[in-house]
């Protein structure tokens, strides 16, 4: 890993170009499309050389991360076909794995190019390079997803990456990390956001006084980007759905439980939440 190229500045991109250049890993070359994230970028040492366009970052790079919303990968992928270095090996930072994985094989079939997803466990509902953070990666979890016929060696190259900027690495099937993070983190931020939209139905004007921490800490995420978000439900909506539909489920037995005013079954409900929530957060 001698010159890594980020397509991408943002949270994730920005975070990953810091950690890279602070434990000197590697010549960190960059895209970002506003000339503001540019100037910043190099200002605050993310990057050595900072271009408006992908094809241009990507110059004399042996590996390549996509840092930019999963459906766009692709696309930006594709105006680079001739500006990827023999050999490079390309990953991205993307919450969805299944639909990038086809579209990437198709993209790069017959290209000595090679692309392993990546899906690092980091990040925060703040957007921007302004926020990047060169210790986002330490202790993460990232999930590398290769599929058959992938080389070792582009997988070892790619596992290598994130253990050098503190991540844990695991590795499995593109279609099971989409069903995995599907209930761990998708259906959170789409229930989050349920919370937000119908506490804040018709709201009274002293309504954001009585928003305390509970409230504030409960539904964080729904913060985050809509582009981001739309792209994930867009490229993971059967595991999603299924997950919503458990959730349903589990909403429709608590409604009826208050319903019949039976506060044992609350309370025992209520346990279970607990006692699930320390088993799965350890």
């Amino acid at each position: 890993m001698k010159k890594v190229a980020i397509i991408g500045l943002g949270l994730m991109g920005g975070s990953l170009g810091l950690a890279l250049k602070r434990r000197g890993l590697a010549k960190v070359s960059a895209s970002a499309r506003r000339e503001e994230t540019r100037r910043l970028a190099l200002s605050m040492g993310a990057a050595d050389e900072v271009y408006e366009t992908p094809q241009a970052a990507l110059r004399g790079a042996d590996v390549a991360v996509f840092c930019t919303p999963v459906c766009s990968i692709p696309e930006i992928a594709n105006t680079c076909l001739t500006a990827f270095e023999p050999g490079c090996v390309v990953t991205d930072v993307g919450s969805t794995k299944s639909d990038l994985a086809r579209e990437m094989a198709r993209l790069f079939q017959g290209k000595p190019v090679v692309f392993v997803g990546s899906h690092p466990m980091a990040g925060s509902e703040k957007t921007g390079i302004e926020v990047a953070n060169a210790d986002l990666y330490n202790h993460a979890v990232t999930a590398l997803t290769p599929v058959a016929g992938t080389p070792e060696g582009a997988i070892l190259s790619i596992e290598n990456l994130w253990r050098a900027v503190g991540s844990k690495v695991v590795s499995l099937a593109p279609d099971v990390h989409d069903e995995l993070v599907a209930r761990t983190s998708h259906l959170p931020h789409l229930v989050a956001a349920l919370l937000v939209v119908t506490a804040g139905r018709n709201h009274p004007v002293d309504l954001p006084e009585f928003c305390g921490p509970g409230f504030r800490s409960t539904t964080r995420v729904a913060a985050g980007s809509p582009e981001m978000w739309h792209d994930i439900v867009k490229t993971n909506p059967t595991a999603i759905l299924a997950e919503l539909r458990a959730y349903e489920k589990q909403l429709g037995g608590l409604i009826a439980a208050v319903e019949k005013q039976d506060f044992c079954e609350v309370k025992a409900f209520l346990e279970r939440a607990r006692t699930l929530r320390s088993e799965l957060l350890g």
